[in-house]
Formats: C-alpha cells, sequence, structure tokens
C-alpha cells in the first residue's frame, strides 16, 4: 500500500509503501521511523534535528513514548500481543452506539485484551504529542497555513493525496529524496512493481 504524506510545517509531500521499509538498511529505519512520527517532511525534520526550529526535545519525548507504546502493543518487534475478550461464536456482537457529538452513547459488548497500563500509556502518549504538535502548528509557513484553511473547507480524504487549490503553489522545492516503493497505489488502482522513486518536495515524482 502506498501512504501518501503532507508535512506539518510545510506544503511539502512525500510518499512511503509498506513494503518499502524491507528495501532499506535495518541501519536507516529507525531514522525513516523518527521522520514519519514526526509528521514532518524530511527538509523540516532536519530543521528540527539541528535545532533551527523549536521543539527537538519535545519531539524526543514523543518518540520516547510512541516507540515505548508501539512495543508494549505488541504493534511492532513486541511480545505482548492485546487478545480481544470478545468470542463472536458465543455471543451476538453488539457496537457501540454514538451520539452527534461523536462520543459513546451506548457502549457495545466488544473489550479489547488492551491492559490499563496501555490505556494510561496511549493517553499520555496522546497528550504529549498533543503539546508537540501545537509547537509546530505555531511555526507553520505562510503557504501551509493558506493550505489549511484551504482543505478545511474540503473535507479529510482518507486515501491519496490531500486536496490542492487549483494552480496552488506552495514551498520552493527541498532537497531531493529517495523512496523506496512496492505495494498497492489505492488512488489508481494499480500495483506497483519495485521502484526507487526521486521527489523535490514539489509533488513531482521520477522514477
Amino acid at each position: 500500500m502506498i501512504h501518501y504524506w503532507e508535512c506539518d510545517r510545510c506544503t511539502h509531500t512525500w510518499t512511503s509503501s509498506c513494503m518499502g521499509a524491507m528495501m532499506t538498511k535495518p541501519e536507516d529505519r529507525k531514522q525513516n521511523y523518527r521522520q514519519l512520527v514526526s509528521g514532518l517532511c524530511w527538509d523540516c525534520f532536519e530543521l528540527l534535528e539541528t535545532g533551527e526550529i523549536a521543539g527537538l526535545e519535545l519531539f524526543d519525548l514523543v518518540f520516547y513514548l510512541t516507540d515505548k507504546s508501539e512495543k508494549y502493543g505488541g504493534k511492532r518487534n513486541g511480545d505482548f500481543v492485546p487478545i480481544a475478550k470478545y468470542s463472536g461464536m458465543c455471543h451476538p456482537y453488539i457496537a457501540d452506539t454514538y451520539n452527534s457529538e461523536g462520543n459513546i452513547a451506548i457502549e457495545g459488548n466488544f473489550v479489547s485484551g488492551t491492559t490499563d497500563e496501555e490505556k494510561q500509556l496511549c493517553e499520555i502518549v496522546r497528550d504529549v504529542k498533543a503539546v508537540y504538535e501545537g509547537v509546530i502548528e505555531d511555526q507553520r509557513t505562510a503557504k501551509r497555513i493558506e493550505l489549511d484553511k484551504f482543505q478545511k473547507t474540503v473535507g479529510f480524504r482518507f486515501f491519496g493525496p490531500r486536496q490542492r487549490p487549483e494552480n496552488f503553489v506552495g514551498d520552493p522545492p527541498g532537497k531531493v529524496r529517495f523512496t523506496t516503493l512496492f505495494g498497492l497505489d489505492l488512488v489508481s488502482g494499480d500495483v506497483i512493481a519495485p521502484c526507487i522513486i526521486a521527489e523535490d518536495g514539489t509533488g513531482e515524482k521520477h522514477e
């Protein structure tokens, strides 16, 4: 599957794939993972790591907690895997019922095997990440602010690149980045054979 990413600070975009990590060197995977957790493009991520924009110490805490949470939850390289307590073979499934505000009004009968400690850790990760995202939001470029205003009017797209105004010119191109891709493009439905994509920050891709 191909994932489309958009920087939280500027208008640069990039792509990644679930299978792409298999083709990267082990020493590069942690840095790639750090960059994805940051929510920043590679150019802004480098500015963060060199201290040219604020938020590095807070991000290091976010990364540590996120990494700990994913390992503990069995999502990545962990020994503990949550087991659902609900069995569809024994009981009819009853889904949660939500109110108009998006909160659970009537709770269903599905209870995950997540421990109280993991739930608390996830809440801590959310709270700390919200503070970090606020620091990054305060440092958005003028073009990112302009794009945010537009995207709020057109809604969120779960698959594929986010919408942009017609003839929109974003931030100047950054350094050329190379991404190894392999998977399914959910926009076109095409299966992508292993390839290397060079992207210059404008959304233009060169194979």
